[in-house]
């Protein structure tokens, strides 16, 4: 048992904030692509699931509940910086619209909403797994 009690936590919610920051960065590209047949919104699953699955299994493996929020933070600051920062060109990653697709718009917002959906569900429900 000494050896769980000397783990470094901080580097467990480093580790687990750089996921949360891959989940966000892969998201955001995502929001442009189309499946088969039309179907949009594949960056908006993997916003909600991840960051709530991500959230579950850290505190589940860290017996943290603080871990839970790690993924959410990381992911949250990335599609911050990813919204707000525009190239020289004017070009953003998380696109309002896109001049023949109004639809890229909608997913975007989506995405925003999605991703800080699955980061709070994910720490109540880590937070409601918690051993008595």
């Amino acid at each position: 048992m000494e050896d769980i009690d000397r783990f470094p936590l901080g580097a467990v919610y480093a580790l687990l904030a750089l996921l949360g920051a891959a989940l966000g960065v892969w998201g955001a590209f995502l929001i442009p692509v189309r499946l088969p047949g039309g179907i949009e919104g594949l960056a908006d699953v993997i916003a909600f699931g991840g960051n709530l699955v991500v959230a579950v299994l850290a505190a589940r493996g860290s017996r943290n509940i603080q871990a839970a929020a790690m993924p959410g933070l990381g992911w949250l600051v990335v599609v911050l910086v990813l919204l707000t920062v525009a190239r020289p060109s004017d070009e953003v990653v998380i696109p309002g619209g896109i001049g023949g697709d109004p639809g890229i718009g909608v997913v975007a917002t989506l995405f925003l909403f999605a991703g800080a959906a699955g980061a709070v569900v994910g720490v109540v429900i880590a937070g409601r797994r918690r051993p008595g």
